[in-house]
């Protein structure tokens, strides 16, 4: 795909934040409606991008920008003119790596999976797309799955209190189903758990901070590699079998 080089100027009012796609935005659906306008297009990743209302799409070589729908794609480069800092050019040398072994995973709930690959998920209790990727993950029988409590406070308030609510569970995943589905999780009355699982969480969202995850769901397989978003059980396992060398 040969691309006409433009550029987005944009003066971004905050220059470390990234701006939260709506939960509602489904990264699946925009990835298939650009394969079928542009069906050559190896897409990497999709997540949100530094602009609201605008989702970012790594394609080969490539970083694009579409609208939550998919039907306007944009391409250039976006500059935040606070740091002087092209921002797709830094994104286009940076490749998400993370090291299994690094992963804070005495904050993650375990599902009752097993088999010879791995899959872990930064994962909020409130979040509607986590909702769904937890029904497909129940699913993967032959994926050890985890899930890592990270609740994203400015966009879901009650999400921290589940999260150590979960956690300290007698049945953490049995907590994780009624937290998902809107029911009342049974009360903690471990205080030493929940503190514990509280300095976990905090733990969690310093990670998150140090590796630039900036949303839920983010997947990490076990080689490393980073991807934003829901995705099928399929889709997973297809991901997954891609494990670098």
């Amino acid at each position: 795909m040969i691309l006409t080089r433009h550029f987005l100027c944009a003066l971004l009012f905050s220059a470390t934040g990234i701006a939260m796609a709506d939960e509602a935005t489904n990264f699946s659906a925009i990835e298939d409606t650009v394969r079928k306008a542009l069906p050559g297009t190896q897409i990497k990743t999709t997540q949100p991008s530094p602009i609201e209302g605008l989702v970012e799409i790594e394609a080969g070589q490539n970083i694009l920008y579409a609208d939550p729908t998919g039907r306007y794609l944009v391409v250039g480069n976006i500059y935040d003119m606070h740091t002087a800092t092209d921002l797709t050019a830094e994104r286009k040398s940076a490749t998400p790596v993370i090291e299994w072994s690094q992963l804070p995973l005495n904050a993650a709930v375990k599902y009752g999976n097993s088999g010879s690959q791995k899959l872990a998920v930064f994962f909020d209790p409130d979040c509607g797309w986590c909702r769904k990727l937890h029904d497909q993950l129940k699913t993967l029988d032959d994926v050890e799955a985890f899930a890592i409590m990270y609740p994203v406070e400015g966009l879901h308030p009650s999400a921290r209190g589940k999260a150590t609510s979960i956690l300290c569970a007698s049945d953490p995943l049995n907590a994780l189903d009624l937290a998902l589905s809107n029911q009342t999780l049974p009360e903690s009355t471990n205080s030493i758990c929940l503190k514990k699982a509280d300095e976990a969480i905090t733990q969690v969202i310093e990670f998150t901070q140090a590796h630039k995850i900036h949303g839920t769901p983010t997947l990490v397989s076990a080689d490393g590699r980073v991807r934003p978003g829901f995705m099928r059980a399929q889709q997973l396992k297809d991901w997954l079998s891609q494990a670098n060398p």
